[in-house]
């Protein structure tokens, strides 16, 4: 039987997994032992509980085998003390998420890259990190500090997931970081070079953050897996978006050392748009189709719904987001879209 915690979250998160769930349910009949659960974690669970990540959801992430998140945090939470993405930040810690997997996919513009993120050491958790007070001038001045931080051990596993994924691909890595400035990217160059002399055959190559950025834009072609730091793989991720169209066409997974994985979207919890129906759903089926593949080992199903959502894209079908991206537009709502998916997954089965 295998068990899978549902957090929707905030903003658009319940309506982009209700969409996940509606397909799911379908699946569980075809594989025949999945069970579900539901709980909260970010504003929601602030607003419930006053902890945006409570010991009772913890407990049920522990006995889980797959946790689908939908999206936290939104304007109405700015002036709170306990901000909702620290209950994002304290799961991927606490479950030790070190390694989050983010495919770059389109095959409407031949783009198929991905990006392997450490995401649990850096700057988002090293030590000390605060605000305070210090005087300069005879002026009181606030000053604030983060500390970014890596161990080799860190890189080691997350150098090791991208050689191994790079076996079935292309055989080519290629490392993302500031060596000429930071000492941490050092020791990434140090690690990865040391990993390579046990893998035959794989091209490992070095750009720094700044020219990256412009290059994978400009020559997409030219990457196959990129693979660096919690900060830098955070925002070139997003900007990835660029190439396909949307944010939210972009899905992810997080994996840890005992089998757990995190599925959840790329996209924010978009507030703006919260409860009116038009927020895409993709980046959320793209993770469900991850979660076919990684979790169930199910090559079969997870390639036959990857088929249905560009099935759907190819008919012009989207919502708002998709106006500028698709041929012979056709607007539909996310409820729409998450029918349209279902059935034609239901179609082909």
């Amino acid at each position: 039987m295998k068990k899978i915690l549902m957090l929707p979250g905030d903003g658009i998160g319940p309506e982009i997994i209700k969409q996940v769930f509606k397909i799911l349910k379908n699946y569980s009949i075809i594989f025949n032992n999945i069970k579900f659960f539901f709980s909260y974690i970010g504003g929601i669970s602030i607003d419930k509980f006053n902890s945006s990540l409570t010991k009772e959801t913890i407990e049920q992430c522990n006995n889980c085998d797959s946790i689908f998140l939908g999206c936290v945090g939104g304007y109405k939470w700015n002036r709170n003390i306990e901000k909702p993405e620290n209950g994002l930040l304290k799961l991927r810690k606490k479950f030790n998420f070190f390694s989050n997997i983010r495919p770059i996919k389109c095959p409407f513009k031949n783009i198929d890259m991905l990006i392997v993120r450490e995401l649990t050491g850096g700057i988002y958790y090293g030590k000390p990190k605060g605000f305070s007070k210090q005087i300069i001038n005879n002026i009181p001045s606030w000053y604030a500090y983060d500390t970014e931080l890596y161990n080799e051990q860190e890189i080691i596993k997350i150098i090791k997931i991208s050689l191994n994924l790079s076996l079935n691909r292309k055989k080519k890595i290629c490392v993302i970081d500031k060596s000429n400035v930071l000492e941490t990217s050092k020791l990434w160059r140090i690690v990865s070079n040391f990993l390579l002399k046990f893998y035959k055959n794989i091209k490992l190559s070095y750009l720094y953050i700044d020219f990256a950025s412009i290059e994978i834009i400009k020559n997409f072609n030219k990457f196959d897996i990129i693979v660096t730091s919690n900060l830098f793989g955070d925002i070139l991720s997003d900007e990835c978006s660029l190439l396909t169209g949307s944010l939210g066409l972009l899905p992810s997974i997080s994996i840890n050392n005992n089998f757990l994985s995190l599925l959840e979207p790329c996209h924010g919890s978009a507030p703006d748009i919260s409860g009116k129906n038009i927020a895409n759903p993709i980046g959320s089926l793209l993770s469900l189709v991850l979660m076919m593949e990684y979790v169930f080992n199910d090559l079969k199903n997870s390639k036959k719904l990857y088929y249905c959502i560009y099935k759907v894209l190819s008919m012009g079908f989207g919502t708002l987001d998709m106006k500028k991206i698709l041929n012979n537009f056709k607007l539909v709502t996310t409820e729409e879209f998450g029918d349209l998916v279902n059935h034609y997954f239901v179609l082909n089965d």
